[in-house]
Parts: C-alpha cells; sequence; structure tokens
C-alpha cells in the first residue's frame, strides 16, 4: 500500500503539519489576541469580535476558556465600565441643573415639566435605595468581618 497512509500515519503527518503552522502563527498570538480582547469589549457578539479579527468564532470561545485571556477581557470591561461611570458622574449635575430648568419653566407645556419632575423623583429614589442596600451591605461586612 505505498503511496496510501493509515490512519495513524495521517494523524502524525497532520499533527507535524499543525505543530508547524502554530510555531508560525505563534509570533502573531500575542498581537491577535490583543486584538481580540479589543473586539470582545467593542462588538455585540462573539461572532462579530471573531470577524473583526479574522478568527474563527470556536477559537475566540477556546480562547475565552482561558484563565488569563479571559481575565484580560474582564479587566477590560471593568476599565470600561469606570470610564463610562465617570463621564457619568460629570454630567450628573448639568443633567439635574437642565431637569430643573425644564421642570420650573412656565413657558412649558406641562408634559415636559412633569417628564422631568418624574425623572428627578425617579433617580432620587433610586439614590436612596442604592445608600441603604450599600449601609446593608457594609454592617454586614462588618459583623462578618470581611
Amino acid at each position: 500500500m505505498t503511496g496510501n497512509r493509515t490512519g495513524s500515519t495521517a494523524k502524525a503527518a497532520h499533527s507535524a503539519t499543525y505543530r508547524k503552522e502554530c510555531n508560525v502563527l505563534s509570533e502573531n498570538v500575542r498581537p491577535n489576541r490583543e486584538k481580540a480582547v479589543t473586539a470582545l469589549i467593542t462588538n455585540p457578539t462573539i461572532r462579530a469580535a471573531a470577524a473583526e479579527c479574522g478568527i474563527a468564532e470556536k477559537t475566540l470561545h477556546a480562547w475565552l476558556k482561558e484563565e488569563d485571556f479571559a481575565s484580560k477581557v474582564k479587566a477590560a470591561q471593568e476599565e470600561v465600565t469606570r470610564q463610562a461611570i465617570g463621564r457619568i458622574l460629570l454630567s450628573i449635575g448639568r443633567s439635574i441643573e437642565t431637569l430643573e430648568e425644564i421642570m420650573q419653566d412656565a413657558t412649558n407645556n406641562a408634559s415636559p415639566r412633569v417628564a422631568a419632575a418624574r425623572t428627578l423623583l425617579d433617580y432620587g429614589f433610586k439614590v436612596y435605595e442604592l445608600q441603604t442596600v450599600q449601609q446593608r451591605l457594609e454592617a454586614l461586612e462588618r459583623r462578618l468581618n470581611v
């Protein structure tokens, strides 16, 4: 059977080729993974992130199962969230002033004034609820010595 490979011979040849390809590709793995982290936090789906990076979706799923890669993605997501929260916090004062102006402007019809008042009340209650939950959590942590 010269010229035909048995199953194990073909498998060994495939493995050798795969290892050779991996060695060639290993130089580009880190940049691809860095691109993948960015793509994952800027795209709505894993499929879109993989397409943006030019890698298979299956590869991206495999990387996400690796603790090191997953932690880098999580850290990047947390940084984006921190930045967004910072921007929101910076605009709260202006937002409240704008809503108060709309609410107090008698020349506006009632609808935007009511909407502004309702928004202020809703957010006021949410802030109160968050503060209450935070206080309760801190008290529990003190009791548990956490």
